[in-house]
C-alpha cells in the first residue's frame, strides 16, 4: 500500500511538472501574438475615438464585423491614418524610438517621478487639398471607477475644444450599471461637447446624475448620467478632468499657433 501511494504521488508530481512545462512553453510561444493582439486592440480604440466609424463596434458587433472582414487589418489602417508622438510633463515632444506610445500604461506612468513621465498623443492625419492636415488629437484617459480602473481614449477636434469621440475599452464595473460606460449610447453622448468655457479655461465634461437640461448654459459641458451608477460616472468626470489637465500645456501651445506634431 505504501509503495502504491508513493507511486501515485510521484506520478501526479510528474504530470503536474509536465503540465507546467507545457503551459510555460505555450505562454512563451504565444507572447508575441498576445502583444500583437494588445496593440491591435489599443489601435482599434484609438481609431474609434478619432472618428473612424467603420471600426466602431460594441463587443458583440466587433466579433460580427471581424467575421465579415470589416477593418480586419487594424495595424495597417492605423499606420495609414494616425501619427503618434510622445510628450514630457511640460508638453514638449520627446524622441524615444524604442517606446510604443499605444502600449504606455497611464497608471504606471503616474507612479514615475514627474520629469520621467511620458504622455502619448495620437494625431489623425488626413490629406486635404493635397496637404497632410491634423483633424483630431487623441489622448489616453485613465482613472478609478467604483470597483475598477477605467481606461479609454478621448479625441478632440482641431480646435482642441470640441470632443470628436470617446471610448472606454477596459473596466470592471457592475454589468448593466457602471459597465454601461463602455456602451455605444453613453460614448456617443460626448460627441460635440466642449472642454473649455467662454474664457478659454479648462472645465472638462461632467457626467450628471440625471439628464442634461438643454437650455442650461452648462449643457455644452455635460452629458446624461447612468441610472444606478453614480460613483462610476463620478469617476468618469474626475478622470476626464485629470487626464485633460495633464495635456493642457501641449494643447495650449497648439492653440497659440505652435505645431507640436513631431515627425511621422
Amino acid at each position: 500500500m505504501r509503495q502504491g501511494n508513493a507511486y501515485t504521488l510521484i506520478f501526479l508530481t510528474a504530470v503536474a511538472l509536465a503540465a507546467s512545462l507545457v503551459l510555460a512553453m505555450s505562454s512563451q510561444l504565444l507572447k508575441e501574438r498576445q502583444v500583437l493582439l494588445q496593440q491591435a486592440d489599443m489601435k482599434r480604440n484609438i481609431l474609434i475615438a478619432a472618428g473612424f466609424m467603420e471600426c466602431y463596434a460594441d463587443a458583440d458587433e466587433h466579433r460580427r464585423e471581424m467575421d465579415a472582414g470589416v477593418c480586419t487589418d487594424v495595424h495597417l489602417y492605423y499606420e495609414q491614418h494616425m501619427r503618434a508622438i510622445l510628450l514630457d510633463h511640460r508638453g514638449a515632444a520627446v524622441n524615444e524610438p524604442d517606446t510604443r506610445p499605444e502600449l504606455i500604461d497611464p497608471a504606471r506612468e503616474a507612479e514615475k517621478p514627474v520629469e520621467k513621465r511620458r504622455f502619448p498623443v495620437f494625431l489623425r492625419v488626413d490629406t486635404i487639398k493635397g496637404k497632410d492636415t491634423v483633424t483630431a488629437y487623441c489622448i489616453p484617459i485613465y482613472g478609478k471607477g467604483l470597483w475598477s480602473s477605467l481606461y479609454g481614449y478621448l479625441a478632440l477636434e482641431p480646435d482642441l475644444n470640441t470632443v470628436k469621440g470617446l471610448t472606454f475599452y477596459r473596466q470592471g464595473e457592475t454589468p448593466g450599471l457602471g459597465a454601461e460606460i463602455q456602451s455605444r449610447w453613453f460614448q456617443e453622448e460626448f460627441k460635440g461637447k466642449k472642454i473649455l468655457d467662454a474664457k478659454g479655461n479648462l472645465v472638462s465634461i461632467t457626467v450628471l446624475k440625471g439628464k442634461v437640461e438643454l437650455a442650461s448654459p452648462l449643457a455644452a459641458h455635460q452629458v446624461d448620467g447612468i441610472s444606478g451608477a453614480t460613483l462610476t460616472t463620478k469617476g468618469v468626470t474626475e478622470l476626464l478632468m485629470n487626464s485633460l489637465s495633464m495635456y493642457e500645456p501641449y494643447f495650449t501651445m497648439i492653440r497659440r499657433g505652435g505645431s507640436g506634431h513631431g515627425r511621422r
